[in-house]
């Protein structure tokens, strides 16, 4: 009987993240697919009432008994902030950090806003992690969604990130423009050879109001399917994991009120299951195609509402390859051990 021993990293453990949302703040272009008005960045008056409240907050956690936690900025492009907003963003999480109200901070940008100084300035004011929208790195998709760099910009950034030794997160949004799913796979590859800490997938919706919604009520954009998504994203977590990188997030949070913007696209509120059933089921049936009848599956706890999915979409194929609900074990780890022949 062959073991067969595959990485399952699971999100969730560690410092509690708290974020901090700069809406628009530092966007100057309007990607294709963005629903966001379009702005030349947040003043730094209206910054400093979301650090404000953000204090505020923090000072409550701690008299609360709290620990301190990660805080994250997130919303706009963080980096392309106004240089004297910028300094106050990096000034307020330095202090905060020294008060001892948070551990460390992290942020979000673009891979065409970075450069070594202004990284190293964000690591010396407490930043330990840096999230880059990448999307894809294929150029004629990111010319069509009109992202306004290129593959080689996207790798250089990473790059950057990495010599600065910061934690590297990349988000990637399947499903653009001219996107296919053999693309996506070759994104998540890329991106894997970098080393990441982690990774996002969020599948690509049409909002009204954005170029992609003009482009999908001429007929001109077709979105993926939900079945093509859960195909492609199971792929990307089994490449995700196979090397040990968790993928953090499925899918975009669903905001008050947005879900009612959304024209078309892989909406579906039990998508994240979905993908991780499937990635569930395919490692299972590759294993058993190449090493044999299934004897026994030991599989985390964390992952125990997946392995038959969403209203046991997987119960059926998982009784085909002759997994039985007795030779099943559920265990503690990061770890799934499948034992075939």
């Amino acid at each position: 009987m062959k073991t067969l021993v595959h990485p399952w990293p699971v999100h969730g453990k560690g410092t509690r993240i708290v974020p901090v949302f700069l809406p628009f703040a530092g966007c100057r272009t309007r990607c294709i697919y963005c629903a966001q008005t379009l702005q030349t960045g947040r003043s730094l008056q209206g910054i400093r009432q979301v650090l404000d409240e953000a204090f505020s907050m923090l000072r409550a956690r701690s008299k609360r008994g709290l620990e301190p936690c990660e805080l994250a900025f997130y919303g706009g492009t963080f980096t392309a902030l106004e240089r004297s907003a910028f300094g106050f963003c990096l000034h307020s999480a330095l202090e905060w950090r020294n008060m001892g109200l948070i551990s460390s901070w992290r942020c979000s940008t673009r891979p065409d806003c970075l450069d070594e100084r202004l990284l190293l300035d964000m690591r010396a004011a407490g930043c330990t992690t840096v999230e880059l929208g990448i999307q894809s790195f294929v150029n004629e998709v990111l010319r069509t969604s009109l992202r306004g760099y290129d593959a080689e910009t996207a790798f250089k950034a990473m790059e950057m990130v990495k010599n600065a030794g910061l934690k590297l997160g990349v988000q990637l949004l399947p499903g653009l423009p001219g996107h296919t799913a053999s693309d996506f796979v070759d994104d998540v590859n890329r991106t894997l050879a970098a080393k990441p800490a982690f990774m996002r997938f969020y599948p690509c919706l049409v909002v009204e109001g954005t170029g992609l919604a003009k482009l999908y009520h001429e007929g001109r954009y077709v979105p993926w399917s939900v079945a093509t998504t859960i195909s492609a994203l199971s792929e990307g977590i089994l490449l995700s994991h196979e090397k040990n990188v968790p993928v953090i997030r499925l899918g975009v949070a669903v905001e008050q009120g947005f879900e009612e913007h959304v024209l078309a696209g892989p909406r579906d509120p039990n998508l994240g299951t979905r993908v991780l059933s499937g990635a569930l089921l395919k490692l299972v049936e590759r294993d058993v195609e190449r090493h044999g009848a299934i004897r026994r599956m030991e599989l985390p706890r964390a992952v125990q509402g997946y392995l038959y999915g969403h209203r046991r979409e997987n119960a059926e194929a998982l009784g085909r390859l002759g997994l039985k609900r007795e030779s099943i074990g559920w265990i503690s780890g990061e770890e799934i051990r499948i034992f075939c022949g």
